[in-house]
């Protein structure tokens, strides 16, 4: 049980230095290296492309970023946070369908950290 808390844990690391980074970026103007910095925090903690992140359902998309163990509600919850940033970007980008299918991951992927922190 271990192990899973500190793969987790390393995740959410991942997420969250990627998404400081995105930020900065964001800040400083380049839309473009920003989504890229959360598209590659996806293949560097999972192993999996945003274009695949976008493509595959979301049950899909957990079992293959989690490799088939049940997530974290914190790994959930930034997982959330990641594509409601990333969702942003997108639209900033005029990539409408992409914003759309991230923002609504954003808020099935929060809806779901919840009601496991309620459980």
């Amino acid at each position: 049980m271990a192990i899973r808390r500190d793969w987790f844990k390393r995740q959410v690391e991942i997420l969250a230095q990627a998404l400081g980074s995105a930020l900065g970026l964001k800040q400083k103007g380049e839309t473009q290296a920003s989504i890229a910095a959360l598209e590659g925090a996806l293949q560097s903690a999972f192993g999996v492309s945003g274009k695949l992140a976008l493509g595959l359902s979301l049950q899909d998309f957990i079992s293959l970023a989690c490799r088939g163990e049940e997530p974290s509600a914190e790994l959930l919850a930034a997982l959330s946070r990641l594509f409601s940033q990333w969702a942003a970007l997108l639209e900033a980008q005029g990539r409408s369908s992409e914003a759309s299918a991230a923002r609504s991951r954003a808020q099935v992927l929060l809806e779901m950290a919840s009601q496991m922190r309620l459980e």
